[in-house]
């Protein structure tokens, strides 16, 4: 895949700035005692402090990012209006309260010391998530500026992923993606990935900036191939599987069997079960063929069986031509309706049905059956609440609410959990 010393040095800086934050905020940090609450009202202002002024400097260096990639690659994209650079400093990139955001590492002492750890392992348990909360936040604070930058420039229609080795499985098989200017940049706590600005995919191809996942996999070592993805995935990948299906099911567990059927993912047997029941090399490449992880050739991309390449969570949508009309808007416009259930992901809908069907329980008194109106619902007798069940409805939603509100949420779901009034 192509690099770019603009790229490069621009990561080599925001690094700088992220690590020597991260060290000030693990020397103030040093000062907490056992009475937690107590010296977190010393420490805290001094933490909140230094991180602010670690992501201003994320900022500044930011702003001139994509011009220096745009004039390095020979690509012209005037913008529309001027950034605003303290606007990306009123709040953490999620939305939160930057001070609520860094007091978390108080919780996280407590809740250790709850669990049994005495209070300096419990505080080092904390440090080392407050470490990972400051390198994620400088890392999205940046990010944000840079999609704010791409965003104004109309055009650019998108951008692609670029890897910081040495880099994780979850990164890997993003490597060289493109994306469109409006969508998130898919990231998980500390991840270090950056924004190439790009007039186009074509273009983004052609200039070499789309890499192959393989490539980046068959530059390691085997020993660093076990390292990163995990002795038997690896293995398996050598053996011709496909690197995202191995990934995806390691990170999601196996999926069901109407999966199998619109994308070809295993829904019976795990890699671990096929080594260790083939017995050898040619039992095992058959039985991943069988079980959906070899596909076809190892190429970029991977190979997507079924119907619904280019459709949301939801498919197609079924037989109903507003639900497919929806898919098929947000595919043409790059923009998707927030509040519309058939263009949203698995973990929005699983925020927006809780949300749903506590709303309707409440209204109705009724157990909630299918999320939206049905034309069953004529033929159904309603079915009055269970006692206790608007309690359990209660709850499922907070744990919904409750994991929207976590710092390395995707911001598409915050945004859901705003418009819906709970957060």
């Amino acid at each position: 895949m192509r690099t770019l010393e603009s790229a490069n040095s621009y990561y080599l800086e925001q690094q700088t700035i992220s690590v020597s934050t991260a060290l000030a905020v693990k020397s103030l940090w040093s000062g907490m005692t056992d009475d937690f609450d107590k010296s977190w009202l010393s420490v805290g202002p001094a933490v909140l402090e230094t991180v602010e002024l670690g992501r201003a400097a994320s900022v500044v260096r930011s702003v001139g990012y994509t011009d220096a990639v745009l004039a390095e690659t020979n690509q012209e994209a005037p913008a529309t209006g001027q950034l605003n650079q303290a606007r990306f400093l009123q709040s953490a990139p999620n939305g939160q309260p930057m001070a609520d955001v860094v007091s978390g590492s108080v919780v996280q002492a407590k809740v250790a010391v709850k669990s049994g750890l005495p209070a300096q392992e419990a505080l080092g348990q904390a440090e080392r998530w407050l470490t990972g909360v400051v390198l994620t936040a400088l890392a999205d604070t940046g990010r944000s500026v840079v999609g704010a930058d791409i965003a104004r420039r109309p055009t650019l229609t998108g951008y692609v992923r670029m890897l910081n080795p040495p880099s994780c499985s979850r990164c890997i098989i993003l490597a060289g993606k493109f994306f469109r200017w409006n969508e998130g940049f898919q990231r998980h706590p500390r991840c270090d990935c950056k924004h190439i600005p790009a007039q186009d995919a074509d273009w983004a191809k052609a200039e070499g900036f789309i890499a192959d996942p393989y490539e980046a996999f068959k530059a390691m070592s085997p020993a660093e191939q076990e390292r990163v993805f995990g002795r038997i995935e690896a293995r398996a990948i050598r053996d011709g599987a496909d690197i995202y299906r191995i990934e995806n099911t390691k990170l999601r567990g196996l999926g069901t069997a109407k999966g199998r059927e619109k994308f070809g993912t295993p829904t019976k047997m795990t890699i671990d079960d096929i080594y260790r029941t083939a017995g050898n090399r040619k039992n095992a490449i058959a039985a991943m063929e069988r079980e959906g992880y070899i596909t076809g050739p190892q190429v970029a991309g991977g190979n997507v069986i079924g119907q619904r390449l280019g459709f949301g969570q939801l498919g197609k949508g079924g037989r109903a031509a507003g639900a497919r009309n929806a898919v098929l808007d947000a595919n043409a416009s790059g923009v998707r309706d927030p509040l519309n259930r058939y263009t949203m992901t698995a973990a929005e809908r699983r925020l927006f049905d809780a949300n749903y069907r506590l709303n309707e329980a409440r209204m109705t008194g009724n157990r909630p059956g299918t999320v939206g109106a049905n034309s069953a619902d004529k033929y159904t007798k309603p079915r009055p609440l269970a006692a206790g069940e608007l309690a359990r409805l209660e709850k499922a939603l907070q744990v919904q609410v409750n994991a929207a509100a976590k710092p390395d949420t995707p911001e598409s779901i915050k945004r859901l959990a705003r418009l819906l009034g709970l957060i």
